[in-house]
C-alpha cells in the first residue's frame, strides 16, 4: 500500500517545527520593534535640525512632487508629462536618501573599508589602479551603445527628454549662420578615453561607437568639429598628463593644449597674442571631485593632494567681444573659486591669449548639452542681443553629454525687452519685500557642484506695487545659507544691486529658476539679506 503524500504545509511543519515563545519576550520584542520605529523619525529630525540649520518649525515645508506637475501645460503631451514626474519622484527619493541621518553615519565608514580592502569605489566612482580615480558616467559613455544607434535614441526619446546632438547642434548652427556667425564644437574628451590601462584594460584612444559618425555628419554640414582625444594622446605618449588623477578634469596642460587648438580653428584674422610678460603664476594644491563623491571623513588618507601651476594672461571676459564661448565646467575650471582650483587662469582665459582677442564668455558647470544655450536663449529674449557683433561661437562641453544629454531645440531669435518693467537697481539699495515665488534648492551632497544660486520673486517692495526677480546665493560649500529657508509669504529686508555687478563671481554657478518663462524674461537683481527672513505667514 503506497504513502499517502503529504501538502506542502504538512511538509513545511515537518521540516520547520513548530516555534514556541514565552509572553514577555514577545512584549520585549515588539516594543524595542516599536521603539526603533518611533525613535527613528527623532533622530532623523534632530540631524535635519542641525545640518540645515531649521530656525523655525514654519520652515519645516513638507516635500511634494505636486507643484512642480501643476506647472506643467497638459498640451505639452503625456510624454512630458511622463517625465517631470518621473523626475518629481525620482528627486524626492532622493531628497530622502541625502538627508538621511542613518546614511550620513554608516556611509563613510562603509566606504572607508570598501575602498581599503577591496579598492571598491560608489556608483559614482571607479576605483582605478595608481591611485587613478574616474567618474562613473564618463565611463558609460564608452561601455554604453553608440549613442546614435536608432533603438539607443527611441529609448532615450520615451523618457522625455530630446537625445538626438546633431539635430540640436545642427538647428543652432542654423540659427547662427543667418546671422553670419560661424559654430565652433569642442567636445572634450572625458578621462576613461586615455587612460584604459588605469582602468584593467588596453593603453590608446578608446571612443563610443557613434562619435565617428557625428564628426562626419556636422562637419559635412559646416560645423568645426575639434577634435582633441588624438593630441591628448599623443601629450602622454611624450610623458605629460591631461587629466588630473583625482578630478574628472584636465589639468592646465591639457587646457592650455586645447585652448591653442582652439583657437587656430577660429580663424580670425588679425589675430597676435598678448605680450608674455602679462603672465601670473599661481601654484595650487587640492583634492579632485571625484575624491569628494567618495563621501571619506578624511579623504586625504588614501589620496594625495595634487599641485598644478596655471597661468593667468590678464585676459578677462568681453561681452563686445567677437568670440562668445559656451562652456560646462571644463571652463569654469582654474578660473571660478568654487571649484578650489584658482581663479581668473581658465579655459577663457587662455582662449583669448592664443585666439589675440576678447572672448565673451556664458559657461555654467554641468548640463553642457543645453544649460548655456538656455542661458543665450533667454537673453535674447529679453531683448538683449548677446550675439551682436559675434563673428564665432566656439561651444565647449564633456563628450560624455553625447551619450546621456538632453539635447533641447531652443530658439535663438531677439525679442523685446518686457513692457512691464520690474525694479532694476543701479547702486545697492535695502529693501523691505514680500517673496511671491521661489526657485528649487538642492539638498546638499546631492547637487553636483557644492555651490548654488537661487531665484526670488519679490512683490510689495516697501510696501508699494515694485516687484523685483532676485538672484542669491542658496548653498556654499555643501552648507545651506538662510535664502534657502524662504517660502513664499515669507517677509524679508534684503539689499539689492545690479546683476552685472555679481554676474562674474556667481554668474557661472549652478542656478535654479522659476517655472515662469514671462518671470524670468524680467531683469535680475542681484540679493543679499540684511537679516534672518522672518516668517510673517501672509
Amino acid at each position: 500500500m503506497s504513502k499517502e503524500k503529504l501538502s506542502r504545509e504538512e511538509t513545511a511543519k515537518l521540516e520547520i517545527g513548530h516555534t514556541s515563545i514565552k509572553r514577555s519576550y514577545a512584549i520585549a520584542l515588539s516594543a524595542m520593534f516599536l521603539a526603533l520605529i518611533f525613535m527613528y523619525p527623532l533622530i532623523q529630525f534632530t540631524y535635519e535640525f542641525n545640518t540645515r540649520k531649521i530656525h523655525s518649525m514654519a520652515e519645516l515645508q513638507p516635500l511634494t512632487i505636486f507643484p512642480r506637475l501643476g506647472n506643467v501645460p497638459m498640451k505639452k503631451g503625456l510624454m512630458e508629462f511622463n517625465h517631470n514626474l518621473c523626475d518629481a519622484i525620482k528627486s524626492y527619493e532622493n531628497s530622502l536618501e541625502d538627508t538621511s541621518a542613518l546614511r550620513a553615519l554608516l556611509l563613510p565608514p562603509a566606504q572607508k573599508i570598501l575602498l581599503h580592502s577591496f579598492r571598491t569605489g560608489n556608483e559614482k566612482v571607479i576605483v582605478g589602479r595608481d591611485g587613478w580615480l574616474f567618474y562613473a558616467s564618463d565611463f558609460n559613455y564608452l561601455a554604453n551603445p553608440g549613442f546614435l544607434r536608432p533603438e539607443r535614441l527611441r529609448k532615450r526619446e520615451l523618457s522625455g527628454v530630446q537625445p538626438d546632438p546633431v539635430k540640436a547642434i545642427l538647428h543652432f548652427a542654423e540659427q547662427l549662420n543667418e546671422r553670419g556667425i560661424r559654430l565652433v564644437l569642442l567636445p572634450v574628451p572625458v578621462k576613461p578615453m586615455l587612460y584604459g590601462e588605469k582602468l584593467g584594460g588596453v593603453s590608446g584612444i578608446l571612443q563610443n561607437s557613434s562619435f565617428r559618425e557625428f564628426r562626419q555628419r556636422l562637419e559635412e554640414a559646416g560645423v568645426a568639429v575639434v577634435d582633441l582625444a588624438p593630441e591628448f594622446a599623443a601629450m602622454r605618449k611624450s610623458g605629460g598628463e591631461p587629466y588630473l588623477k583625482t578630478d574628472t578634469h584636465w589639468t592646465p596642460e591639457g587646457m592650455n593644449l586645447a585652448a591653442r587648438r582652439a583657437a587656430e580653428k577660429l580663424a580670425l584674422p588679425g589675430a597676435g597674442a598678448p605680450s608674455a610678460e602679462k603672465r601670473i603664476p599661481q601654484q595650487i594644491t587640492a583634492l579632485g571631485d571625484i575624491a569628494a563623491m567618495l563621501k571619506l571623513e578624511k579623504p586625504e588618507q588614501f589620496f594625495e593632494p595634487e599641485t598644478v601651476t596655471t597661468i593667468d594672461w590678464r585676459c578677462r571676459p568681453d561681452k563686445n567681444a567677437s568670440i562668445l564661448l559656451l562652456g560646462d565646467s571644463f571652463t569654469n575650471m582654474y578660473d571660478a573659486a568654487a571649484m578650489n582650483w584658482g581663479v581668473n587662469a581658465g579655459f577663457a582665459n587662455h582662449l583669448a591669449f592664443y585666439a589675440g582677442r576678447p572672448v565673451d564668455v556664458i559657461a555654467r558647470n554641468d548640463t553642457g548639452a543645453f544649460a548655456t544655450r538656455e542661458l543665450l536663449a533667454n537673453e535674447l529674449k529679453r531683448g538683449r542681443d548677446r550675439l551682436k557683433g559675434k563673428k564665432v561661437v566656439i561651444w565647449e562641453f564633456a563628450i560624455r553629454e553625447l551619450a546621456d544629454g538632453n539635447w533641447k531645440l531652443l530658439d535663438m531669435t531677439l525679442g523685446k525687452a518686457p513692457e512691464v518693467r520690474f525694479l532694476n537697481v543701479n547702486e545697492p539699495r535695502t529693501v523691505t519685500a514680500v517673496v511671491l515665488a521661489v526657485s528649487v534648492v538642492p539638498r546638499p551632497h546631492a547637487a553636483p557642484y557644492k555651490d548654488h544660486v537661487m531665484t526670488l520673486h519679490l512683490g510689495d517692495i516697501d510696501s508699494g506695487s515694485d516687484q523685483a526677480l532676485v538672484y542669491i546665493d542658496s548653498m556654499r560649500d555643501n552648507v545651506l545659507q538662510p535664502a534657502a529657508s524662504l517660502r513664499a509669504g515669507d517677509t524679508v529686508r534684503i539689499e539689492l544691486s545690479p546683476w552685472s555687478s555679481a554676474e562674474a563671481q556667481y554668474g557661472n554657478w549652478n542656478r535654479s529658476e522659476i517655472n515662469d518663462e514671462t518671470l524670468m524674461l524680467q531683469e535680475p537683481c542681484w540679493g543679499k539679506l540684511a537679516a534672518h527672513p522672518a516668517v510673517s505667514g501672509k
